[in-house]
């Protein structure tokens, strides 16, 4: 999509936005209204990242239609602050629709050593035996079968140590 394609797209979408609404008094000729809507065009296409869609550039003002008529309380055109706003949270890529991180990461011990005993890694002890061992068999992530020839060994090491 070439940049007068994108600007083309989000002039159209806020004509259409703005079309059941009153033209506001002080756009009292084409030009003037030309050049408002060429202003809010250049406004959201900075909100917009680089790489959009025309579908998501569809998609964002459909949902920013909707917020507008539920906020927007007079008949005529929306302030350029609340078209902002409207596109902002409308956006599939802003903030507030991201999952956010509840702390920090922790990664899935369980997850990681059975898959090492999967593929006949070494692994911790304390991974082969005791209450780990059985949440690991409980969870399904690895099958005593697969425990078995890892016990085998530390039974054997443990006859070496003791002589």
């Amino acid at each position: 999509m070439t940049f007068e394609e994108r600007m083309s797209q989000i002039r159209s979408e806020i004509t259409g936005m703005l079309a059941t609404y009153a033209i506001p008094k002080h756009l009292d000729n084409e030009n003037k209204v030309r050049q408002e809507i060429e202003g809010l065009a250049r406004m959201v296409n900075h909100k917009l990242p680089n790489d959009t869609t025309p579908d998501h550039i569809r998609g964002t003002f459909e949902r920013a239609s909707m917020k507008l008529k539920s906020a927007h309380t007079s008949r005529t055109w929306p302030t350029g602050k609340d078209i902002d706003a409207a596109v902002t949270k409308s956006m599939s890529t802003s903030r507030s629709s991201l999952p956010t991180n509840k702390g920090p990461w922790k990664p899935d011990t369980l997850a990681i050593n059975a898959r090492r005993i999967k593929a006949g890694e070494p692994v911790g002890e304390h991974y082969l035996t005791g209450k780990t061992a059985e949440r690991m068999v409980q969870k399904g992530l690895v099958t005593e079968e697969e425990i078995a020839p890892y016990l085998v060994y530390l039974d054997a090491e443990k006859r070496s140590i003791r002589g």
